[in-house]
């Protein structure tokens, strides 16, 4: 069901509300065992920040933008050397659209990837 705000979820037995900080763990931890990310934090690049709306939330390496009817999901990660960053950073997508919408029911329309350090040792 469509509604103004995308974590709001009506039934018949009334309303259920889904934290912005339940979404965002959600997508650390789909990420979290993945071969080759170090870590989910830091912060974007400047241009990226500014094509955000008022309508997003972000902590510890996660930005979650609400939109009306769905999710766009932002991920800052610190990757290990040597792991080939595209199919590594496909599985992440993946696997966050999964939970998100799996564990909540809420539509997840992009995840975005934003690879920002590259950890050699």
């Amino acid at each position: 069901m469509t509604t103004a705000d995308p974590l709001v979820i009506h039934s018949d037995r009334g309303k259920i509300r889904i934290s912005e900080d339940i979404i965002m763990t959600i997508a650390r931890n789909a990420v979290s065992e993945i071969e080759g990310i170090v870590s989910i934090s830091g912060g974007f690049p400047g241009s990226m920040a500014k094509v955000f709306s008022r309508n997003t939330t972000s902590k510890s390496g996660v930005q979650l933008e609400k939109e009306s009817d769905h999710l766009i999901l932002n991920l800052s990660l610190e990757v290990l050397y040597g792991i080939p960053i595209p199919k590594m950073v496909e599985q992440a997508q993946k696997q966050v659209k999964q939970a998100v919408e799996t564990m909540t029911e809420i539509h997840v329309e992009q995840v975005n990837i934003y690879v920002n350090h590259l950890k050699t040792t």
